[in-house]
């Protein structure tokens, strides 16, 4: 059975349901208020809700860059020491 999201106009809280599509919910199972609930789209409430957790693929990326960058600048002090040699 799908999942719908409701938001209740009385009480603000949002909950899931699980039920058929012929079934329209209006009265809130959290505080027993009559015709308020509000169907909230799955889509919204995913792109609200669920952000992704962890960094940004840009701040992934600058931090493979500026490892590099130090790696190449240990590698350029190692060759002019061994030049010197």
């Amino acid at each position: 059975m799908p999942r719908y999201c409701y938001r209740c106009e009385e009480c603000g809280e949002e909950f899931e349901q699980s039920h058929s599509i012929t079934i329209v919910l209006e009265d809130c199972q959290l505080c027993a208020a009559q015709n308020t609930l509000t169907r909230i789209p799955s889509l919204i409430r995913e792109t609200a809700v669920h952000k992704p957790a962890g960094p940004k693929v840009g701040d992934v990326v600058k931090a493979h860059i500026e490892e590099a960058r130090q790696e190449v600048k240990k590698d350029k002090h190692k060759l002019a020491q061994e030049m010197m040699e």
